[in-house]
């Protein structure tokens, strides 16, 4: 299948995003980086993102835990509109030729919950994400990340607003 306005195929770019998971997986797989994740998941639900913070998306860190992260992916901390604790994601971007439809693949970690914690309402999975310093700190205080009103999140229609008017000049 082809699109007119993009020069590769569906095939091409699920090939692309296979490879870019395949890497993923194989990095997050490695002992070292699975020992990592049992020493997140060993910490209290309430300190987890700390510990993340302090030792997972440090590169010096990981490093001194016998794990080299490839120039080519990425360890962030991460939030999403549906509200589910997430304390990181793993990242890997495609080839710059599929960014007009799809730019990277991730995996993402969570906080564990009960699955009916997370709303699948559309409305509250689209959500604007809380800005990930807030959503640290609600976690870390035991808080209900659902229940913070959606004017909390993370506006992105002000920065394309703001955007808009920069190019009026």
């Amino acid at each position: 299948m082809t699109y007119d306005h993009l020069d590769f195929t569906l095939e091409e770019l699920q090939a692309a995003m296979r490879a870019a998971y395949d890497d993923l997986i194989a990095f997050i797989t490695t002992p070292e980086f699975k020992a990592l994740h049992r020493e997140v998941l060993a910490q209290p639900p309430s300190e987890r993102p700390a510990f993340v913070v302090s030792e997972v998306v440090d590169k010096d860190r990981l490093r001194e835990r016998g794990i080299e992260v490839p120039e080519d992916i990425l360890i962030q901390t991460s939030a999403f509109g549906d509200r589910r604790p997430t304390l990181f994601a793993v990242k890997k971007f495609l080839p710059e030729k599929f960014h007009r439809a799809w730019e990277n693949v991730n995996w993402t970690f969570d906080n564990i919950y009960p699955d009916e914690e997370v709303s699948r309402d559309p409305q509250d999975a689209w959500r604007p994400p809380l800005p990930v310093v807030l959503q640290n700190a609600i976690i870390a205080e035991g808080g209900d990340l659902q229940s913070v009103p959606t004017e909390k999140g993370v506006n992105f229609s002000r920065f394309s607003s703001m955007e808009a008017s920069a190019d009026v000049d």
